[in-house]
């Protein structure tokens, strides 16, 4: 019944925010994921959501845009993403093809991403370990900068102001010519955050304001492509950013005075080569992160890391339709705690090879890739990923992948005083999806659907268990995670103005398999902080300028207890966003932005006792200048 109902021609939209592209189109942004990720689910972010989204951060674009969970301790605090009822660990984040996920906790706070740092974003979904390394478990998000050879002289500026004090200002420059791609942003952001809030926790449930939750935050981020010869170019990045949050209390809490400051330097080079049936390419990183948290007023604890990463990669096409790969990845660690009784560090080294095969019109694709890591000299397990795609008809396609997956425990899990164990296994497991495509279009109406199911087991799962003196990380779960992905999507043309509709929807049952106690009542139960429903739907109306949307968001229940007996209520957000865009100019434009968040004043938390704002609004300007010569078109 449900996959007759997105393969019916009278559902399902092409102009969804999102797409679930064919992996032929992200060549120029991730030639491995292009080369050898046959069967994946990739989805990509548009322009135009990404326009919207500009002012923001990786979390709250991921929360909108997708059927990613993120578990968000409020405005501008903490944000992690749950990909098919995974841990924060299990999702990996790409920037110019490296991982920024911490060495020390192997997260990644997505509010401290701001959507400035990448003009071409893809979401992968599913096991991805054998391509792209530890912790791409659930699903890895793909962050690049997109070079423009031959644009010249584009300036984008944009102001925004919101609720609880939120202002928001960015300036980019960007210049292309036939050898040279360069551009420069500059970002801050700042907001009280002191927004009014019921507080269910207390009796008669008061109206109350949060405190202690300012924020500022700055980034730099500069980007240079050269292309120093036909074949050849270079491409040197450099993102620099700081930001001071401070902690707001809890629900139960009277006060509280803890802030924390993040800094980080973070700068990639790559050097390619691309042959008529060989591509070479060379790559390095060095990452320095630093972050100081206070407690209280006179107490301070620093956590700082370093990685330097390097890796080298070779593609050849052997035959028209066979490609081959190889390439050798080291990565050293180390990192300063006050929790560390020295200075731990860590060095990894990965070799992967890769197979693809396309046939004849491209209709079927297939790849298998394999991966072999040593960390501290000991064998880490081999993984493997095998995917296919096959186009039934013009129209519809399948897909699938499965693969077997991993990630290294992090420096916490093994160092830290009191608590840390140094013989933790990694955690390694399979998983598989399968998914199904369908496009259509019939008198200008242009309908798509999607549906993909999917089944993950985890084995040694690192958890940290309370003991008689301490909590100590053990390897004691066994998780099953296993859901249903669905999309849907209509657009219609009516004279000048344009329709579209979709619905996503999300299912996902993730249960401990293995009791970690005697009479351990989480066997068989959801894990905390996953919701087993959720999904959102949207109306979008485009006419002339004007282009409006309104969305309604599903979040199901959220138990906070192992068993299952304490829960956090279902919540349904409504947010409306309106541009009005004006050509002032030839080439250039400005747009007028506003949002609203929460429309209904809803009560909800997404992490439990952290009160989350009622209805907000934003407003904002963005100026693109375009100082291209009449005559020359962009670089696509």
């Amino acid at each position: 019944m449900l996959l007759h109902f997105f393969l019916a021609p009278n559902v399902g939209s092409a102009q969804d925010t999102t797409s679930v592209d064919s992996l032929r189109t992200v060549e120029v942004a991730a030639p491995r994921l292009v080369a050898f990720g046959a069967g994946s689910k990739v989805e990509r972010i548009d322009s135009t959501t990404l326009a919207r989204h500009a002012g923001s951060d990786l979390a709250t674009l991921l929360m909108h845009e997708t059927p990613v969970f993120i578990k968000s301790y409020g405005l501008g605090s903490l944000a992690t993403s749950t990909f098919r009822g995974g841990s924060a660990g299990h999702t990996a984040v790409l920037w110019n093809g490296f991982n920024i996920g911490s060495p020390m906790n192997g997260q990644m706070d997505l509010a401290l991403i701001p959507m400035g740092v990448a003009n071409d974003v893809r979401i992968q979904y599913g096991g991805g370990s054998a391509l792209w390394g530890s912790g791409a478990v659930g699903g890895t998000i793909h962050l690049n900068d997109r070079p423009h050879f031959d644009r010249e002289l584009t300036i984008q500026a944009r102001v925004s102001a919101g609720s609880f004090n939120d202002h928001r200002q960015q300036l980019k420059l960007a210049f292309g010519d036939p050898t040279w791609s360069a551009s420069l942003a500059l970002l801050n952001a700042s907001a009280r955050n002191n927004f009014p809030y019921i507080n269910t926790e207390l009796p008669g449930s008061p109206e109350q304001r949060l405190t202690n939750a300012d924020m500022w935050q700055r980034a730099l981020i500069a980007q240079v492509h050269r292309r120093i010869a036909e074949q050849q170019v270079v491409h040197v990045s450099y993102w620099y950013q700081e930001s001071e949050r401070a902690i707001p209390p809890t629900m139960h809490q009277v006060s509280s005075s803890a802030m924390q400051f993040d800094g980080t330097h973070r700068l990639t080079g790559a050097w390619r080569h691309t042959g008529t049936r060989t591509e070479v390419e060379a790559r390095a990183a060095w990452f320095d992160e630093d972050l100081l948290w206070y407690p209280f007023a006179t107490d301070s604890v620093r956590s700082r890391s370093r990685t330097a990463m390097a890796e080298a990669e070779v593609r050849h096409r052997i035959a028209t339709r066979h490609t081959v790969g190889a390439g050798l990845n080291a990565t050293h660690a180390r990192a300063v705690s006050d929790g560390y009784p020295d200075e731990p560090r860590q060095d990894r080294t990965a070799l992967f090879l890769a197979y693809s095969h396309r046939g004849r019109n491209d209709r079927a694709q297939h790849s298998l890739s394999v991966r072999q890591e040593v960390m501290d000299g000991r064998v880490v397990p081999l993984t493997a990923t095998v995917g296919s795609s096959f186009a039934l008809t013009d129209r519809i396609r399948l897909r699938g992948t499965a693969a077997k997956v991993y990630r290294i425990p992090t420096f916490n899990d093994l160092f830290w005083v009191p608590g840390g164990d140094r013989d933790l296994l990694p955690e390694s497991g399979y998983t598989g999806e399968v998914g199904v495509e369908a496009r259509h279009m019939i008198k200008g109406w242009r309908i798509s659907g999607e549906v993909t199911g999917f089944s993950r087991t985890l084995d040694n799962w690192i958890m940290w268990v309370p003991g008689s003196a301490y909590w100590t990380p053990q390897n004691i779960m066994k998780v099953w995670s296993r859901g249903l992905e669905a999309r849907a999507a209509l657009s219609v043309p009516l004279q000048r103005t344009t329709l579209s509709v979709s619905v996503l929807t999300n299912h996902v049952v993730s249960t401990n398999q293995v009791p970690k106690t005697p009479n351990d009542a989480s066997v068989d139960k959801q894990l905390i902080y996953v919701p087993m429903y959720s999904g959102h739907a949207r109306i979008g109306v485009q006419r002339g300028p004007l282009s409006a949307t309104v969305q309604l968001g599903y979040t199901g229940y959220r138990y906070t207890s192992t068993d299952n007996l304490s829960y956090l209520e279902p919540f349904t957000l409504g947010s409306a966003w309106a541009t009005y865009t004006l050509k002032p100019w030839k080439r250039h434009t400005l747009a007028i932005e506003a949002q609203a968040n929460n429309l209904f004043d809803t009560v909800y938390q997404t992490i439990a006792y952290r009160p989350m704002p009622l209805r907000h609004y934003r407003v904002g300007l963005r100026l693109y200048l375009d100082a291209r010569r009449a005559g020359t078109t962009p670089t696509p």
